[in-house]
């Protein structure tokens, strides 16, 4: 199974290299094509030797961090073919598309289809893979929830972008940062600015244990869903070691303008960096547990 995985990573990465490739070496001229704004960004399209980009500022000071986490996901999800790519656009660059000149901003690749939330004759259209905080840690509706293991079944990507959210801790993977193209029958994720903020994988933990204990029984197709799962974890703790995380996090915060002694690293962005690297510690060790754990669903699913 692990080698068929590989093989599967290999086959998404040389498929989805179009879209998920980022060329821009900060030499290219840049040509500004348009552009709008969301509630909480701006948002510019820009063209470089001929490939359109998008360029993403958020508008207020608080938000600023949030180049940093964005960039870092899409680094780690580089290898898996389900991620645009991203780069940090310096503050003391001075880019088309960029609003507050004295601000990061981040460039990204363009998804090829649509969002999930704007296709509604889609079949993918009722995916619910946020997994998000409640009122109750362990309510039955939120974290990784029956639902989300029974939908990864619907496409041999979702178990891996499930992984990656387990992996990077991201709890904010909603219909409107998740692209569906048709055409090529293939997912892209994107915005992943909301991770390493609290351990998602022990509450996966959690979670799994309760269905056990309810004795859930796991279809054939969920099983195999939960492999890929566990497989694509299993991928990213090899490849990034704690350390390895750690340093690139410090080399996209200092990409991104917040160095130490300079006006915009103040004691919130301190603790923000400081709180990251705890949760990258944290998550890795329960990340080995879920494993561990996935493992005994299996197996009691195949004894």
């Amino acid at each position: 199974m692990v080698s068929r995985f590989f093989f599967t990573i290999y086959f998404f990465t040389m498929t989805c290299s179009v879209f998920s490739k980022n060329n821009y070496t900060y030499k290219e001229i840049v040509i500004l094509v348009g552009g709008f704004e969301s509630n909480n960004s701006f948002i510019s399209y820009v063209t470089i030797d001929g490939v359109r980009y998008l360029v993403k500022q958020k508008k207020t000071v608080s938000k600023q961090f949030s180049v940093v986490r964005d960039t870092f996901a899409a680094y780690i999800a580089k290898d898996l073919g389900i991620a645009h790519s991203v780069k940090i656009i310096s503050p003391e660059e001075k880019f088309p598309g960029k609003k507050n000149v004295t601000w990061p901003a981040t460039l990204h690749t363009i998804a090829s289809g649509k969002t999930i939330r704007s296709q509604p004759k889609s079949k993918y259209y009722n995916l619910c893979l946020k997994q998000r905080l409640p009122s109750s840690i362990l309510s039955v509706n939120r974290w990784l929830t029956e639902t989300i293991i029974h939908q990864m079944t619907w496409h041999k990507q979702l178990p891996i972008i499930i992984g990656l959210d387990l992996f990077i801790c991201n709890t904010d993977r909603h219909r409107a940062n998740l692209f569906y193209d048709p055409e090529t029958d293939s997912f892209c994720a994107i915005d992943m600015d909301n991770i390493f903020r609290r351990d998602l994988p022990a509450l996966a933990c959690q979670k799994l244990t309760l269905m056990i204990d309810r004795k859930k029984e796991f279809t054939k197709d969920e099983i195999l869903a939960l492999t890929s799962m566990r497989d694509t974890i299993q991928f990213l703790l090899g490849k990034y070691p704690v350390k390895k995380l750690i340093k690139k996090l410090h080399f996209f915060v200092e990409q991104a303008g917040f160095i130490k002694n300079s006006s915009t690293y103040t004691e919130k962005i301190a603790k923000k960096i400081a709180r990251h690297e705890r949760t990258i510690i944290q998550s890795r060790a329960s990340a080995y547990k879920l494993i561990s754990l996935v493992n005994k669903i299996i197996d009691n699913f195949n004894g």
